[in-house]
């Protein structure tokens, strides 16, 4: 899959996950294999791929 450019510096972001906007830094974004875009968040050190869609700027 290919992998858009990262930002320089990680981006404060909020991730919607179970019915609430939790705090993160966007670190990449890519096309996943469905075709929608996703963002690679990160969550007290935790790596997540979420649905471009549940996720907004902080």
């Amino acid at each position: 899959m290919p992998v858009a450019t990262s930002p320089a510096r990680p981006v404060a972001v909020q991730v919607r996950m179970g019915g609430r906007w939790i705090a993160g830094q966007e670190l990449g974004r890519r096309t996943g294999a469905a075709g929608a875009d996703e963002v690679l968040v990160s969550h007290h050190g935790h790596l997540v791929w979420v649905d471009q869609q549940s996720v907004r700027g902080s």
